[in-house]
């Protein structure tokens, strides 16, 4: 199952422009001369401040099929992330190996696996929730970063904080999806597809909240997952100092009781297209 890490929501986005018929955009080097590699971030409060001149993405072609630049999800954010912060140093940051279990060994992350997940490791969580939001307790860096946030982090912020209020708001809902979904991931018996997943875009309602329905869905299977290896909460707090840090004044007003219903799992078989 595909894997979503926090650090993405602190070190992340923003694609290089593609030139028009086939000329190169101002200020690009030419096109036989490779763009040079910027020099990675050694901490995490230098990768928030590399992350301003992030372009393109350091993932494999096989974990990240396409690149949808600010628009992407959360794996679009992670793979740009690593364009100034190698996952080689963040995990010699880290006290302990972010997971205790799944398909992530050896200090590599296996992003292709549908039927197992990364169960993350509770010191791992409480780490990160302590250090990669720097800006909370460093008004100048925060300041620095503000923009950067703005541009690259907010909007999947958001989305996931709405998700987790969703979902929260009725515990036996969610229960009940955890084990179906996770159900259909752990036995090869069951047919995995997205006939399992796809009515979550509407978690936010069926006009989506104005929100991205995929990254919608995405955060519903990301906070499922973290239900059933036990973080969710932990990771709460975290996703909570980063808003708090950075957009106090919308979470201020995206607290208390999610106001919808979430949608009754559908007995018809998904449609081709939605």
């Amino acid at each position: 199952m595909r894997a979503h890490l926090f650090v993405s929501l602190v070190a992340l986005t923003l694609a290089a422009p593609l030139a028009a018929g086939g000329d190169r955009a101002p200020g690009m080097p030419p096109a036989s001369r490779p763009a040079p590699t910027p020099e990675k971030a050694s901490t995490i409060a230098g990768a928030w401040r590399a992350l301003g001149h992030a372009q393109g993405h350091a993932c494999a072609e096989d974990d990240l099929i396409f690149d949808y630049g600010a628009e992407g999800g959360m794996r679009n954010f992670f793979c740009r992330a690593l364009t100034v912060f190698s996952w080689k140093t963040f995990l010699a940051l880290a006290p302990t190996a972010p997971f205790r279990a799944g398909p992530h060994r050896n200090g590599k992350l296996k992003l292709n696996s549908e039927r197992d997940f990364g169960r993350y490791d509770p010191r791992f969580v409480r780490w990160a929730v302590d250090t990669l939001v720097p800006g909370a307790t460093d008004a100048a860096l925060r300041a620095d970063t503000q923009a950067i946030y703005d541009a690259q982090a907010r909007t999947l912020a958001r989305t996931w904080w709405e998700v987790q209020r969703a979902i929260a708001s009725d515990p036996a809902w969610r229960a009940r999806e955890v084990n179906t979904y996770l159900r259909a991931a752990d036995d090869a018996s069951v047919k995995w597809d997205a006939s399992v997943i796809w009515f979550y875009h509407d978690v936010l309602g069926a006009d989506w909240g104005g929100y991205d329905p995929n990254h919608i869905r995405s955060a519903t299977m990301w906070w499922l997952r973290r239900t059933k290896d036990g973080s969710a909460e932990a990771w709460g707090k975290g996703l909570e100092k980063l808003l708090t840090t950075y957009d106090a004044a919308w979470l201020a007003a995206h607290r208390g009781p999610w106001p919808g219903t979430l949608p009754a799992r559908p007995t018809a078989e998904a449609p081709e297209y939605r």
